[in-house]
């Protein structure tokens, strides 16, 4: 039997477990595989389906790049294609773009030049301008995430703006299928140790701690879009600070921890079980290294792991060299790095393509 002879019910249960950047490239072979693949209903599916194609992306001051990493390469971090950002109703520049965040396989690419923001798939190319709630984004961060849309039991997706500190701190969120921004009425207990984020699973996390309970130290603390609310996570063990810690997810399943104490060069990496499969969120230590004494980093690096390579790749800003320098290091300890001067520091992140769909509405283009 020829594919084109199955039932239809047969080529989705195919089609569904295949990679999203595959599938996308036999999307143009058939008018039936077309219309299937276009259909919102199949990307749900396959989003939940489908085999789970990782891939790095390197994020700097000239745009975004798919990168291979190979320890064993005099290069060890190697370009391997640069993916444009191209949206013909906005005159967004991706050289301006100062914060990426991503689930879902979607991009939410932030400009604190002229205030604009676009979600962008860059697997299927497909984009939405949305319009800002501020004249200026400088003093607020921002964060992507999904939720179950109770009127059409659809997947949809939120934005969450926060700004201020302390007792000061404001929530707005807008809401991708409605086109609207509102502010949150919610107040959270404990405060962001930084404000870079990773999204997961339908929820935000962030560094946070509790003045009032000290005793907890640096712990997780979460923003769920379906609810509306914050919750907590604890680390692997309770620590009152660290010298460097950083937030990644690993093939959009899992949540990814770097943690170097501030009285020691030993640096790990956990990563927890898949989210969402149990009530039970565990930690296990995937890689542990003994980074050279005296490197001091800011908190906010951004970092990728291969899980089962077990390779580290860090970027970070060098204090006492006053410049932004790459790190890869793998079981061996031997860490390798090379010097990326001082004009830019690469954002790394673990990307899965997907064929997400982004609710398209003619009266949000900018």
């Amino acid at each position: 039997m020829m594919m084109s002879d199955l039932p239809d019910d047969l080529l989705e249960a195919i089609l569904c477990r295949i990679e999203a950047t595959s599938l996308k490239r036999l999307q143009s072979t058939c008018k039936r595989w077309n219309h299937l693949i276009n259909n919102r209903r199949f990307t749900i599916k396959h989003l939940e389906k489908a085999a789970k194609q990782s891939l790095s992306l390197m994020l700097n001051a000239n745009g975004v790049y798919s990168v291979s990493i190979n320890l064993p390469r005099s290069s060890p971090v190697e370009v391997t294609e640069k993916i444009d950002l191209i949206y013909p109703h906005s005159s967004l520049d991706e050289r301006m773009i100062s914060e990426y965040c991503h689930t879902d396989g979607l991009l939410l690419c932030v400009s604190d030049e002229d205030a604009r923001f676009v979600v962008w798939n860059p697997c299927t190319g497909e984009t939405k301008s949305i319009q800002p709630r501020y004249p200026s984004t400088l003093s607020h961060t921002y964060s992507l995430g999904s939720y179950k849309n109770k009127k059409s039991n659809d997947i949809s997706y939120k934005i969450l703006s926060h700004t201020g500190c302390g007792k000061n701190q404001e929530f707005d969120i807008y809401d991708v299928s409605s086109n609207s921004w509102r502010t949150l009425d919610v107040t959270l207990d404990c405060k962001f140790e930084f404000f870079s984020n990773v999204s997961l699973k339908g929820k935000t996390y962030w560094f946070a701690s509790d003045e009032k309970e000290k005793q907890l130290g640096i712990f997780l603390v979460s923003f769920d879009y379906t609810t509306e609310t914050f919750g907590r996570l604890s680390l692997p063990y309770q620590h009152p600070s660290y010298q460097t810690m950083s937030l990644s997810v690993v093939g959009e399943e899992k949540l990814s921890v770097l943690l170097q104490h501030k009285i020691s060069s030993k640096t790990e990496i956990w990563v927890t079980n898949k989210i969402g499969e149990t009530k039970v969120v565990s930690w296990i230590k995937v890689l542990a290294v003994d980074l050279k004494p005296g490197l001091d980093t800011y908190h906010c690096i951004s970092f990728l792991v291969d899980v089962e390579k077990k390779v580290l790749v860090y970027s970070a800003f060098v204090v006492g060299k006053n410049e932004h320098v790459e790190y890869i290091v793998g079981e061996d300890n031997e860490v390798r790095e090379v010097v990326l001067g001082i004009e830019y520091i690469p954002f790394f992140l673990n990307y899965v393509p997907s064929l997400t769909q982004i609710e398209l509405h003619a009266n949000l283009c900018i």
